[in-house]
């Protein structure tokens, strides 16, 4: 007898202060990055989108895989590929918590 799970999260994350920062021209291909970590985390993701100041995450969680570690993961790759992109200049760095 087979064994099925499937727990969804939905990840709400902003920037600091809220500050406007997720430049509108350049939001998708800050998903597809954000998509390529959930890949590479062997976990699903179901939705992804957000405004200047915060993004949602609609996510499965691989058994393997720990919540806190999946966000900080996320959060830092995210925020060191906005930073080196240029495309993001007001964002400097994501809430924390």
């Amino acid at each position: 007898m087979g064994t099925y799970r499937q727990i969804f999260y939905q990840i709400i994350f902003g920037t600091k202060d809220r500050k406007p920062a997720i430049a509108k021209d350049y939001d998708e291909e800050l998903y597809k990055y954000i998509f390529g970590i959930i890949k590479n985390k062997k976990c699903k993701l179901y939705h992804i989108n957000g405004i200047e100041d915060h993004i949602h995450i609609m996510s499965d969680l691989h058994p393997t895989v720990c919540l806190s570690d999946y966000v900080k993961d996320i959060k830092v790759a995210s925020s060191l590929w906005m930073k080196e992109s240029g495309k993001f200049p007001a964002f400097e760095v994501w809430q924390e918590g």
